[in-house]
C-alpha cells in the first residue's frame, strides 16, 4: 500500500469519527430537550367556593347556574425525575361551564414561575407545563384557581347531583342539591270525582324549593259548600326534579305530623325540620250542589316567617244542566221541526210533585202527537250520555197547554226521579208557510227555563243563481214556484231587474215541467219578464233563464259604487176568493275584475332592483273609442326602456284572466314623462288587454313598499276604477341591523348595511361600544354581497380596506370606544348591501351585558339617519395560579432618565393584549401632568406597552415593554426617557447619513465607546447560548459617545411593584418562597438573576441548530482539505 493511500485512509477515519461524535451529541441533546407527559395524578385536593365566598359543602343546596370557583392543589413528589417542558393534563368535570379558553402562569413570588397552565373550553382539558424550576427544587407544589359556574345544560334531572374529581389516591366527591326551577315553594290543585261529582280530591305540595324549614305549618281554609273528610288526610314524600316536575313518593308516617280542624280551617304541623318536599292529600264532600266552582287557598309558613308562601286553586265541578233545550232539526220539505228537552242531567233527586215540565212554542206550529217520546239517560265519568229505551206512557202524564198565542204541552212524571231524561217530539206548521219565520220554543221547570229556535223557510217562491260565465258575461238564474206542492190558481210570475245591469235572453227561458204559460210582450228584455200560467199549479215548477250583464247598464254610477246586480221575483195567485203574493230577491255580486273593469299586480326582483307590473284593462270588454292606460310611477321609479308590452287578455268562464298573444306595438303608443306612463291605443277597442312593464329603483332611497295606480280612460271619460297594487320591498327602508354572539373571550359582531339597496351618498357607520369591551382593530372586515330575487342577502367578496372603505377607532376618556366606517369607492356612494364584521375583546364581568349602538348616516336629497342597538349577555371564565377572573390596572409613570423626580407629560402609550402571535390594541393613553397613564379594566394576561409619542424635548423610547398582568392586580411600571442633545458636553450620538452598523453590544453591561472607524466585535452575552437578547439599532457614532442602552430582557412587573428595568448587575441567590401557585426549596448553589433579579426567559432547550451548523463547517473543511490534499499528492 502506498504512503498516499495510507494517509488518505487515516484522514477519512478521523473525519468519520468526528462526524459520528457530533451527531451523537446532537441526538443526545435533542432527547434531553423533548417534553414528556406526566402519567401520575399530581392533583392533591379540590375545593369549591360559592358566589358568597363560602365553601360549597357536601349535601348543600345551591341555585342552578350559580357562580362557583374551583381551587385545585397539586404537588410533585421529591425525586420525581421530571424535566423542563413536561406536562400534566387533567379534566374539569362537565358539570362546570367554561365560557372561554384560559391561560396563565404558575407563579412564584417575584417574577419567577414554575411554568404555565392552559384551560381549553371545548374539551375541559387543563394542561400544566413545567419549566426547569422543578429540576432544581424540592417540594414543588401549587394551585389552580378557576372561576366558572354550574352548567344548567349538563346538570339536569334530579336535584341531587354527584360531581367527582379524580385526585392522587382516589376521588374527591361532592354530592350537591340544586334548587329546582319552580315559581313558588307551594302549589295547590283539586280534582272533582267525575261528572256530577260529589267529592273533590285536593293536593298541597310544600317546600318545592327544598329549603331548610323549621317548625313548618300548613293551613288550608275549607270553603263553604264543602265538608272535609278528616280520615282522608295523608302526607307523602315528594321528589322534585330540576325542571320543577314532581313525582309522588312514599307515604309519611302519621307520627311525623299533627292535624287539627277548627272553624273550617285545616292545620297541619310538621314535627321535624324540613329539607325536602312533601305532598298533602285530602278529600272534601260537596254539600252545596248549587255551586259550580270552589276556591281553596293554602299557606305554608316556617319559623320566623321563612318561608311564607300561599297558593290557591279553583276547581270547577262539571255538572249536567237541570234543564236544556238543544238546537232543533228542520225538514223544509215537510215543514217539520224536531225538538229535544234534556232534563235533570245533574242527576238530582226530584219529587214527583216537582217533576213537571211546561213546553210552549209559536202557534204557527202544532205538536205531532205520535212523535212524543221520553227516554232515560245514563252519564259516564266524562258526561257522555247513553239513551235507553223509551218510557212507557204510564210513567208520565202529557196534557195540552195551548192558548190563543202559543201552543204547547205539560209533562208530569208520575214518580220521583233521580236520573237524567231526554224528551223528543216534532212540531209542524199549522198552515202553508208563505213567509220566513223564526219559531221560538221555551221549556220551564220550576224557576228554570231553556229555549231554542228554528228558522222556517217559505217554499212558494225560491230564486237562485245557477251559474256565472265570465267569458260570455252571462248569469243563469232559476226560479222555483210551489216547491211545497199546494194548489195554486191564477199563478203569475213577475221577474224584475231592479237596478238594471241585466238583459234577458228570451231564447234561454224554459219551464219544467212543460206546463202552459204566456209571456207578457210589453215587458222588455232589459226590464225582466212576466209569465202567466194558464192552468192551476199543484206541484213544483222551475223556470230557468239567462241574462247578460254589464256595468254600463246599471242605473247607479258603478265607478263610485259597489257594482252589484239585484234580481227581484214576485208570484201572485189565488185560493178560492183569496189573493196571495210572495216576493224574493237574489243579487249577482261579480268578481273584483268586473266591478273595477280591470286589475293590477306587481312583483319585485331584489337582484335587479326592478319592479314588474301587470295591468289588466277593459275586463268587461266595453267599446272604447279613445282607450288610454295611465299609470303614475311613484317612489322614484323610472321606466325600464323597452319593457312595455301589450297582450290580449284571455278570460275563461271561471273569470281568472291570463295572457294571450302579444299585440303589435304599432297598435299603441307609449309616453313616459314626468313620472307618468301612458299607453294609448291607436284604434277603438272592444276587447280586454294586459299591459306589462318594468320600472327600476335607480339612485333613490328605497322604502318598505311601492304603490302604483293605473286608470283606463276613454278620451276624457274614466272607463275603470283606480287599479292599485302595492309591492313589498324586502328590507326596504332598512339601513342597518346588528347581531352579536359570544365566542370565548370575544364577541363576534355582524352589521348588515343597506340591505334595502338604497342609493346613499357619504354613507358612514358609527358604532359606540360599551366600556366593558375593547375593539380589535385587526378584526374589521367589510364584504360585498349577493342579493337573491327574494331579497335574501349573502356575503360575497371582501372589500379592500383604505381603498373601498376606511375604519377609524377612537377611545374616549371614560374607556368607551367608537369606530367609524366610511365608504370611499364609487365617489363615496353605496347602492347595494354590505356586511361589516368585527370582534371585540370582552372585559366585562360574568353575566354583564355588552352593548353596541350603531348608527347609519348619509344622504340622497334628504338626510338619512337610522340607528339600532344590540346587547349580548356574556359569560366570563377566569383563572390563575392565585387569583380569579376580575379586572386589573396598569399604572405607567414616565420620568426623566437622569432625574426620577422629574415626571414627564405628553408621552403617548399604546397597550396591546398578546394572544400568541396576535396583538390587540386595548387602549391609547397620554401621560398627564403627573406623568401617569393608567390603563384600567384589564384581564389577566400578557401585554406589550409601546411608546408612540415622546415627551417634548425627549427621545422616543423604542423599547417594547412586555407586561404580565395578574388577576385583580394593580401593576406599576416606570418608564424613563433620555433628553435630546442641546449642545452641552453630554455626548448624545447623532445619526449620520450613511450609517455603518456596529455589531450588537452586550445586553447587560454598557461597553466603552467604540472607535468610529473600527466597529467593535460583539462581547460575550451573559445569557445562555441560544438565548441572545435583542440587539439595538445599529448606529454610526461621529465621536466618542456613551452608547444608548440596548433592549433589556423583558421583565414581568408584579402587583404593587415598580416595573422599571434595573440596568445594574443581578442579585445572587433565590430561596423560593411559598404562595398560592407554586413553591419549592432550592437544592443548593446560587444563580445570577441578571436584570431585575430574574433569569432571562428561556426557549427551546435543544442545541441542535448550533451543532448542525458546526457539522456543516466540519464537512466543508473536510471537502476543502481533501481537495487540497489530493492536489498536493498528485503533484
Amino acid at each position: 500500500m502506498s504512503q498516499k493511500n495510507t494517509y488518505l485512509k487515516m484522514f477519512n477515519l478521523v473525519m468519520a469519527l468526528m462526524i459520528t461524535l457530533q451527531l451523537a451529541s446532537g441526538v443526545a441533546q435533542l432527547n434531553v430537550a423533548s417534553a414528556a407527559a406526566i402519567g401520575d395524578n399530581i392533583i392533591t385536593g379540590v375545593k369549591l367556593t360559592g358566589p358568597d365566598d363560602k365553601p360549597i359543602e357536601d349535601g348543600g343546596i345551591y341555585e342552578q347556574g350559580s357562580e362557583v370557583t374551583i381551587d385545585y392543589t397539586w404537588a410533585l413528589p421529591n425525586g420525581h425525575g421530571y424535566a423542563a417542558g413536561d406536562t400534566f393534563t387533567f379534566s374539569i368535570p362537565d358539570q362546570f361551564l367554561l365560557f372561554n379558553d384560559i391561560t396563565g402562569d404558575l407563579k412564584l413570588s417575584g417574577d419567577e414561575s414554575v411554568g404555565t397552565f392552559s384551560v381549553t373550553k371545548a374539551d375541559h382539558k387543563v394542561v400544566l407545563t413545567f419549566n426547569d424550576y422543578i429540576t432544581s427544587h424540592d417540594n414543588v407544589q401549587g394551585t389552580i384557581h378557576l372561576a366558572t359556574e354550574f352548567d344548567t345544560k349538563v346538570i339536569t334531572g334530579s336535584t341531587t347531583q354527584t360531581i367527582v374529581f379524580p385526585v392522587d389516591g382516589g376521588n374527591a366527591t361532592y354530592t350537591l342539591n340544586f334548587k329546582p326551577t319552580v315559581p313558588s315553594t307551594i302549589a295547590k290543585s283539586g280534582t272533582p270525582e267525575g261528572f256530577n261529582a260529589e267529592k273533590i280530591n285536593w293536593t298541597i305540595d310544600v317546600n318545592k324549593k327544598l329549603e331548610q324549614v323549621e317548625n313548618a305549618v300548613v293551613t288550608d281554609a275549607i270553603p263553604a259548600g264543602l265538608s272535609l273528610d278528616a280520615s282522608s288526610i295523608a302526607v307523602y314524600r315528594l321528589d322534585v326534579n330540576l325542571d320543577g316536575s314532581v313525582t309522588e313518593g312514599a307515604l309519611v308516617d302519621a307520627n311525623e305530623y299533627t292535624t287539627t280542624l277548627a272553624a273550617d280551617i285545616l292545620t297541619l304541623n310538621f314535627l321535624n325540620n324540613l329539607t325536602s318536599a312533601y305532598r298533602i292529600k285530602y278529600v272534601t264532600d260537596i254539600t252545596d250542589v248549587t255551586k259550580n266552582s270552589f276556591k281553596n287557598a293554602a299557606k305554608f309558613v316556617g319559623k320566623g316567617g321563612k318561608p311564607s308562601a300561599e297558593a290557591s286553586a279553583t276547581v270547577a265541578v262539571n255538572y249536567g244542566k237541570m234543564l236544556e233545550k238543544p238546537k232543533p232539526a228542520y225538514d223544509a220539505a215537510s215543514q217539520t221541526v224536531s225538538w229535544k228537552v234534556k232534563f235533570n242531567y245533574r242527576e238530582q233527586r226530584i219529587t214527583a210533585a216537582e217533576a213537571l215540565l211546561t213546553d210552549r212554542w209559536n202557534n204557527s206550529q202544532e205538536l205531532v202527537a205520535a212523535s212524543f217520546k221520553v227516554y232515560p239517560v245514563t252519564l259516564d265519568a266524562a258526561g257522555t250520555e247513553t239513551k235507553g229505551a223509551a218510557l212507557d206512557a204510564a210513567q208520565y202524564t202529557l196534557t195540552d197547554a195551548s192558548d190563543a198565542d202559543r201552543n204547547g204541552f205539560v209533562l208530569k212524571f208520575n214518580n220521583d226521579v233521580d236520573s237524567a231524561y231526554v224528551i223528543e217530539y216534532d212540531t209542524r206548521a199549522t198552515e202553508r208557510v208563505d213567509a220566513d219565520e223564526k219559531v221560538t220554543n221555551t221549556v220551564t221547570w220550576l224557576t228554570e227555563t231553556a229555549s231554542a229556535f228554528a228558522d222556517i223557510r217559505q217554499l212558494i217562491l225560491q230564486k237562485a243563481i245557477a251559474s256565472v260565465d265570465y267569458a260570455s258575461q252571462i248569469v243563469t238564474w232559476t226560479v222555483t214556484v210551489n216547491a211545497d206542492s199546494h194548489a195554486m190558481d191564477n199563478v203569475v210570475l213577475t221577474d224584475t231587474f231592479a237596478k238594471g245591469g241585466l238583459k234577458l235572453d228570451p231564447s234561454s227561458l224554459t219551464v219544467d215541467p212543460a206546463v202552459p204559460y204566456e209571456l207578457d210582450a210589453t215587458v222588455t228584455d232589459t226590464q225582466g219578464f212576466k209569465l202567466t200560467f194558464k192552468d192551476p199549479l199543484t206541484g213544483p215548477v222551475t223556470i230557468r233563464y239567462a241574462t247578460s250583464y254589464d256595468n254600463e247598464w246599471l242605473t247607479e254610477d258603478w265607478l263610485s259604487t259597489d257594482a252589484k246586480f239585484p234580481n227581484h221575483a214576485q208570484v201572485d195567485w189565488t185560493v178560492g176568493a183569496d189573493a196571495h203574493k210572495v216576493e224574493v230577491t237574489r243579487t249577482f255580486d261579480p268578481n273584483a275584475q268586473t266591478k273595477n273593469n280591470g286589475y293590477k299586480s306587481g312583483s319585485y326582483n331584489a337582484t335587479t332592483k326592478q319592479l314588474s307590473w301587470t295591468v289588466g284593462v277593459n275586463y268587461n270588454r266595453d267599446t272604447l273609442a279613445q282607450a288610454v292606460i295611465q299609470d303614475t310611477l311613484l317612489s322614484g321609479q323610472t321606466l325600464v326602456p323597452g319593457s312595455v308590452k301589450v297582450y290580449e287578455m284571455v278570460i275563461p268562464a271561471g273569470g281568472s284572466p291570463s295572457k294571450g298573444a302579444e299585440v303589435d306595438s304599432a297598435s299603441y303608443t307609449v309616453t313616459d314623462a314626468a313620472g307618468e306612463l301612458r299607453v294609448a291605443f291607436s284604434a277603438p277597442i272592444d276587447e280586454a288587454y294586459i299591459l306589462e312593464f318594468s320600472t327600476e329603483l335607480k339612485d333613490v332611497l328605497i322604502d318598505a313598499s311601492v304603490t302604483n295606480t293605473a286608470v283606463l280612460w276613454d278620451g276624457a271619460e274614466q272607463a275603470s276604477k283606480s287599479l292599485t297594487a302595492t309591492v313589498t320591498i324586502p328590507h326596504g327602508g332598512e339601513y342597518v341591523t346588528k347581531s352579536g354572539a359570544q365566542d370565548g373571550d370575544k364577541v363576534k359582531w355582524s352589521i348588515a348595511i343597506n340591505r334595502g339597496q338604497s342609493t346613499v351618498h357619504d354613507a358612514v357607520i358609527t358604532d359606540t361600544a360599551s366600556a366593558n369591551q375593547r375593539l380589535i382593530a385587526s378584526s374589521f372586515h367589510v364584504y360585498a354581497t349577493t342579493v337573491a330575487n327574494n331579497g335574501d342577502v349573502t356575503k360575497a367578496a371582501e372589500l379592500v380596506k383604505d381603498t373601498d372603505y376606511s375604519v377609524a377607532i377612537t377611545t374616549n376618556a371614560d374607556g368607551t370606544q367608537t369606530f367609524v366606517v366610511t365608504f370611499l369607492s364609487n365617489g363615496k356612494v353605496i347602492k347595494s348591501a354590505y356586511v361589516l364584521e368585527y370582534q371585540s375583546l370582552i372585559v366585562a364581568e360574568n353575566g354583564e351585558a355588552i352593548s353596541n349602538d350603531v348608527q347609519f348616516s348619509g344622504n340622497n336629497k334628504v338626510e338619512v339617519t337610522k340607528d339600532t342597538s344590540e346587547e349580548v349577555i356574556v359569560g366570563v371564565s377566569g383563572g390563575s395560579g392565585t387569583g380569579s377572573g376580575v379586572r386589573s390596572t396598569l399604572n405607567v409613570t414616565k420620568t426623566d432618565e437622569k432625574d426620577a423626580t422629574e415626571v414627564l407629560s405628553g408621552a403617548t402609550f399604546e397597550l396591546y393584549r398578546v394572544f400568541g402571535a396576535d396583538r390587540i390594541l386595548i387602549n391609547t393613553i397620554t401621560t398627564g401632568a403627573d406623568g401617569k397613564a393608567v390603563f384600567t379594566k384589564l384581564l389577566a394576561g400578557d401585554y406589550v406597552l409601546i411608546e408612540t409619542v415622546a415627551p417634548e424635548g425627549y427621545k422616543l423610547d423604542k423599547t417594547e415593554h412586555p407586561v404580565a398582568v395578574g388577576a385583580s392586580a394593580t401593576v406599576t411600571l416606570g418608564i424613563t426617557n433620555e433628553k435630546k442633545s442641546t449642545g452641552s458636553n453630554y455626548p448624545y450620538p447623532t445619526d449620520p447619513t450613511d450609517p455603518e452598523p456596529t455589531d450588537p453590544t452586550d445586553p447587560t453591561t454598557p461597553i466603552e465607546p467604540t472607535d468610529p472607524t473600527e466597529p467593535t466585535e460583539p462581547t460575550d452575552p451573559v445569557t445562555e447560548p441560544g438565548e441572545p437578547s435583542d440587539p439595538t439599532e445599529p448606529t454610526d457614532p461621529v465621536g466618542p459617545t456613551n452608547p444608548e442602552p440596548t433592549n433589556p430582557t423583558p421583565t414581568t412587573p408584579q402587583p404593587g411593584t415598580d416595573g422599571s428595568v434595573d440596568q445594574g448587575g443581578g442579585n445572587e441567590g433565590n430561596t423560593g418562597s411559598e404562595d398560592g401557585s407554586g413553591n419549592g426549596t432550592e437544592t443548593g448553589g446560587s444563580i445570577d438573576e441578571g436584570f431585575g433579579g430574574t433569569l432571562p426567559k428561556t426557549g427551546d432547550g435543544s442545541h441542535l441548530p448550533v451543532q448542525l451548523t458546526g457539522l456543516a463547517f466540519i464537512v466543508l473543511g473536510f471537502l476543502l482539505f481533501r481537495s487540497r490534499f489530493y492536489r498536493s499528492i498528485n503533484k
